[in-house]
């Protein structure tokens, strides 16, 4: 039997599906002062630099804060996409479930978000081809993602963090999947799980204080 391909949906996005497909900024570009500004404008930033640099650690805004955590509670799920320490909070002090949307596949050979619940919105194995002459990762659509989800959290006020590899094309999906299956308190990991990792090992501990991250 062939098996469907997998295809996004051609559907307008939701609100929460749109604020997670544009979480990603655009990079800003820079142009330098005008010569007759130079002279007043290297001073300062020279300073801005050097409170930058003096800043305790301590005022690093990190899920465990009291005020950043207050803040962040306050803010979802209106807010729809968190960042990594923004979803860290809300795992730990908002009661959100971490949904992890890869396949299997990409567990195995990327790694684990800790404590997520994975139910893949596609599934995908490696398949030689001919062509390149290496395998290469196939994928074909779970079409019972939804129901799968609902049958693991059946109470469609379950708060839902989403999750992939990047923040991207699987988690702007799922959302959307379960936002017309009337899930009501959905959020989007913004960055995914290569965001993840870059400040959280596989068990949940911060990689180092160097790597905290600033919403």
């Amino acid at each position: 039997m062939q098996r469907p391909s997998f295809r996004p949906s051609s559907r307008s996005p939701s609100p929460v599906a749109r604020r997670a497909a544009q979480s990603q900024p655009p990079a800003a570009s820079y142009s330098p002062p005008p010569p007759s500004q130079q002279q007043a404008w290297e001073p300062a930033q020279q300073a801005q630099h050097t409170q930058q640099a003096a800043a305790p650690a301590g005022r690093q805004r990190t899920w465990q804060d009291p005020e950043f955590a207050a803040q962040t509670l306050a803010a979802f799920p209106e807010k729809s996409v968190a960042s990594v320490e923004e979803a860290r909070c809300l795992i730990e002090k908002g009661g959100y479930i971490f949904l992890d949307v890869r396949p299997p596949i990409e567990l195995e050979e990327e790694g684990r978000f800790a404590g997520a619940t994975n139910i893949p919105l596609v599934h995908a194995e490696r398949v030689f081809d001919a062509a390149s002459g290496k395998r290469e990762l196939e994928e074909w659509t779970n079409e019972d993602f939804v129901d799968q989800v609902k049958w693991r959290f059946p109470d469609l006020n379950t708060p839902l963090l989403v999750g992939d590899a990047d923040g991207a094309r699987l988690a702007v999906e799922a959302l959307e999947l379960l936002d017309d299956a009337g899930y009501t308190c959905l959020v989007g990991l913004k960055g995914g799980f290569a965001a993840w990792t870059r400040v959280f090992d596989s068990k949940g501990a911060r990689r180092g204080a160097s790597e905290t991250v600033t919403a």
